[in-house]
Order: C-alpha cells, then structure tokens, then sequence
C-alpha cells in the first residue's frame, strides 16, 4: 500500500464511528456523533487533497437522505442495504477503473477480502483514522485527538479483534526490503 493520497476513498460510517471514541455514541442518540464525524471528516479529505470521499450510512425507514458537501458525498442506504452491499457496489461499478486509486474503509472482512480481490487499497477504520489525524494534527502516527482536539491529552481507540488482525495482515504482507 502506497503512502500517498488516493484520488478517491469510500468509507462504512458506523464501523468508524463505534471503533474510535472521539466519535463513539456509545448508548446515546448517534445523529450528534455522525455529524461530528461527517465534519471531521470533510476537513481530513480536504486536508489530504481528496477529490471525492463517499461515506456510507446504514440506513433505516425515514433516515436521512443523500447529500454533497464539497468533495464529501454522504450515502444513506435504504431499510433492506447495508453499507457494505453498496460500498461493494460502488467498488464493482462507479470507481472499478479506479480502484488502484481508491481506498475502501471497513473493518469488515466481508468488505475487505472481495475490495481487495477487486484491486482497491483496503485500510480498517482505526488504520484509516490514525493515517488522516497524524497527518493533519503534526501528532505522532500512533496518537489520535481527544474530542475538543486538545493537543495536551491524547486518547487511543479500542483496538478490536479486526483491527489486531488487519494491522498483522499489514505487518506480515510489508515488504522487507522496501524500508
């Protein structure tokens, strides 16, 4: 996997929102908690260069609806469509001639195996955060915000068991001569 910004990324929204507790509902209503992110979020992209990043949001009956924020697309899928199946669809479609370029954000294995058969860069969703938030915030790779960003105290996501194998699948697939 490259260090360098990709043109695209496509992101499962909840599995970011439980793994890091910047963001983390935890019990209570997760619509506060989505928006923080979605603004995080849209200044990261921004940050990095990204030309387009496409989160998607489990839907439910009622839920919201899609939108565009400058090079952020918000996705809502309808009752019935996970974000998986349409990240997938969006990784077998729309950006299939793109997806050397183009980072897919999940924790799920369901979402990472088949992206990564199809060509796309795959990084977990503690990956991915530490990745944006290191290299906008001068902090160190292994360090993320607190939630008002105090640059004097700093929080570590709960690694899970997806993020410890992700992070061995990164370690044991890294080529030795390349560092």
């Amino acid at each position: 996997m490259g260090d360098g910004a990709p043109v695209a990324v496509l992101i499962d929204g909840y599995n970011i929102l439980h793994a890091i507790p910047r963001f983390a509902p935890r019990g209570s209503d997760p619509a506060p908690a989505r928006e923080r992110f979605e603004s995080w979020l849209a200044a990261a992209a921004a940050r990095q260069g990204v030309g387009e990043c496409v989160l998607v949001w489990d839907g439910r009956r009622g839920g919201r609806r899609d939108r565009r924020s400058g090079s952020l697309t918000v996705l809502t899928t309808p009752g019935g469509l996970t974000a998986d199946d349409r990240i997938l669809d969006l990784c077998r479609g729309a950006y299939a001639g793109r997806a050397a370029f183009t980072w897919v954000v999940s924790s799920d294995r369901d979402v990472q195996i088949p992206a990564r058969e199809l060509g796309f860069v795959v990084l977990g969703a503690t990956t991915f955060y530490r990745k944006w938030s290191a290299a906008g915030s001068g902090r160190g790779a292994g360090t993320v915000g607190t939630p008002d960003d105090d640059p004097g105290e700093t929080l570590r996501p709960r690694l899970t068991r997806a993020d410890v194998d992700e992070l061995l699948d990164e370690f044991l697939d890294a080529d030795p001569g390349s560092e």
